[in-house]
């Protein structure tokens, strides 16, 4: 399945992932939406009987203006907000019972803690151009601890990915441009 968020394309085998566009979700938009500040992560999914709550951030051509985000702890709060307010969908969605089938694998996992939920923060950022690659590595580190800080509530998985180094498994990630 192949689902599109800002410039990146992302290719999920579906024979390994069971995933859509969360925040386009018909439940979503209809009844939590509509509750103010209310926020969403973009993609839900399930791979190898795992939990996976993924959000994408692409800030090339635009980190200059995002950088505030990332330096003074902005994105992670946003981001843990989404995943919370996100939680909370799954479990109205799965307690309606006009749409608790549907909802069932996600709720089911959610609430099994011998599963550990997988946040993952897809985020694209234009390179430092005076720095060596490694320091891009300590830079994603760093930020990575920032939420996992801000997601210890959650007892999950913390992952920062980006097209050039760590990704998903089974999922290939591409750059599209619509022009």
């Amino acid at each position: 399945m192949i689902i599109r968020e800002d410039n990146l394309e992302f290719d999920f085998d579906d024979n390994h992932w069971k995933v859509f566009k969360f925040d386009d979700h018909p439940y979503y938009r209809d009844r939590m939406e509509k509750l103010d500040g209310t926020k969403a992560i973009d993609f839900l999914g399930i791979f190898d009987d795992q939990l996976f709550l993924i959000e994408v951030k692409d800030f090339r051509g635009h980190t200059p203006e995002n950088r505030g985000r990332l330096l003074k702890g902005e994105l992670p709060i946003e981001i843990a907000q989404k995943v919370r307010d996100s939680l909370a969908c799954i479990v109205g969605a799965y307690r309606n019972p006009s749409h608790t089938g549907y909802w069932h694998p996600y709720a089911k996992l959610l609430c099994n803690p011998d599963k550990r939920v997988k946040v993952v923060v897809w985020l694209e950022t234009d390179p430092p151009p005076s720095h060596p690659r490694s320091r891009q590595r300590l830079g994603a580190s760093v930020s990575m601890n920032a939420f996992k800080r801000k997601l210890t509530w959650l007892d999950s998985r913390v992952l920062v990915c980006n097209i050039n180094g760590g990704g998903l498994p089974d999922v290939e990630v591409r750059n599209f441009s619509t022009s």
